[in-house]
């Protein structure tokens, strides 16, 4: 464990909590960090001794899936940190979505501290799965279109969907259809479309 460069500490001079420089000091402890150290108070200047206690970062294991498969990946918190299913985080250079978090009780729970956390499942968020209904002459057939999550799907636009050239007439949400305007493509439970008409001449 290195020393950090500079902390939070409360000042006697200031009287409050400021940033300061370390100019030397150790760290001790396992499960709680002990800091010991002399700093410098960056606000006024003040030299003094401080000791400051920090829980240790927890490394949790996050199973991301894409489509149809699966990889273990982690993600190390804070002890204080909260996890919401919802929430956008990165594991490494990856950004995904929390989909389940399970406790050490076993339990599936909508929002949880890092240090109860067992396991998070999450998928790739960087990219998303966009499911199509594409109507021609009377019938319908199942597509779907990846797509970055902030992407606008508009009514109206012309598109490539697997190899068939087509034309968006209603986006459905989780809480309506969408006739007119844009849908970003994260909030597209499912896309209608036609097949575009050639015409020849």
């Amino acid at each position: 464990m290195t020393t950090p460069t500079s902390v939070k500490a409360e000042c006697p001079v200031c009287k409050g909590e400021t940033l300061h420089k370390v100019l030397s000091g150790k760290i001790s402890g396992r499960n709680t960090r002990v800091l010991d150290s002399t700093v410098k108070c960056r606000s006024c200047g003040r030299i003094h001794h401080v000791v400051l206690k920090s829980e240790k970062p927890i490394s949790l294991p996050v199973i991301v899936s894409w489509l149809k498969e699966s990889r273990r990946l982690s993600i190390t918190l804070g002890a204080d940190e909260v996890i919401s299913v919802d929430d956008e985080i990165m594991c490494g250079d990856l950004p995904v979505l929390v989909t389940s978090i399970e406790t050490r009780a076993g339990k599936r729970v909508d929002t949880c501290g890092a240090k109860e956390i067992a396991a998070i499942w999450a998928k790739r968020f960087d990219k998303v799965k966009v499911p199509f209904s594409i109507n021609h002459h009377g019938r319908t057939y199942p597509e779907h279109k990846i797509v970055a999550p902030d992407e606008e799907l508009f009514i109206g636009d012309m598109m490539r969907v697997g190899k068939k050239d087509v034309v968006i007439h209603a986006i459905k949400t989780e809480s309506k259809t969408v006739r007119r305007g844009a849908v970003a493509a994260r909030d597209a439970v499912r896309v209608y479309a036609n097949i575009v008409r050639k015409t020849s001449y």
